[in-house]
């Protein structure tokens, strides 16, 4: 049998409330041998009834973590999403963690496991310091750690990626470790230190799914949620 690959979808509520996706994440889980499924944002506690119906996650991109629920303070050029949705959204990503569920995150989704998982994030890269930032929501290279599991997965050390982001990692925490960053030190990588199926990047793969290194990326989640 397939996997089944559930997929965070974002939250929007204008007109009236509605959940949606990128048909790219879609098209990539099915281009990879798995059976894509939606998932709305989830009420805290559905998540782990959840987990025994599905193989993989997928944590899909979307707007900005809201710092304020977390203690901290909201960034004037903050597009925090929805909240119904960061709850659940993090409520899934405590779950996976604690599951050992095979799972990749994408750009949000990178932010969220790093919240989830104990670190912390900039609030907005252009006041975090960096002194050759470069624009992160355009086309840029990053560099991937040798021997890493992401960089044996894309089959290279140096890619050519769109990201669209002004939140970025600023702690990694313990259970992760950094494999990816571009040329001004940005953080655009991180897998999971123990050996488990945790792999999130900061860029968008879904905006071709045809591309081989999007291939690449998902066929490894859909083949780790297949052993699973």
């Amino acid at each position: 049998m397939r996997p089944i690959i559930g997929i965070s979808g974002d939250l929007k509520s204008d007109p009236v409330a509605h959940v949606r996706l990128k048909l790219g994440y879609v098209d990539a889980v099915r281009r990879a041998g798995g059976i894509p499924v939606i998932l709305p944002p989830l009420t805290p506690g559905d998540e782990l009834e959840l987990l025994r119906r599905v193989d993989g996650i997928v944590l899909s991109g979307g707007d900005d973590i809201d710092p304020r629920p977390l203690g901290g303070e909201l960034h004037e050029q903050a597009s925090p999403m929805h909240p119904r949705r960061q709850e659940g959204e993090l409520a899934l990503a405590l779950a996976v963690l604690a599951h050992r569920v095979p799972t990749l995150g994408v750009c949000l989704g990178m932010q969220v496991l790093t919240v989830a998982a104990g670190g912390a994030l900039h609030q907005h890269l252009p006041d975090a310091g960096y002194p050759n930032l470069l624009d992160h929501r355009a086309e840029h290279e990053v560099e991937l750690m040798p021997g890493s599991r992401l960089q044996q997965i894309v089959g290279a050390t140096r890619l050519r990626i769109v990201s669209h982001h002004h939140q970025g990692v600023a702690r990694v925490p313990a259970l992760l470790r950094e494999v990816a960053r571009s040329d001004d030190g940005v953080i655009e990588g991180l897998e999971a230190v123990d050996g488990r199926f945790l792999v999130a990047v900061q860029w968008h793969p879904e905006r071709s799914p045809e591309a081989p290194d999007t291939e690449r990326l998902f066929r490894a989640l859909v083949e780790a949620a297949a052993r699973a």
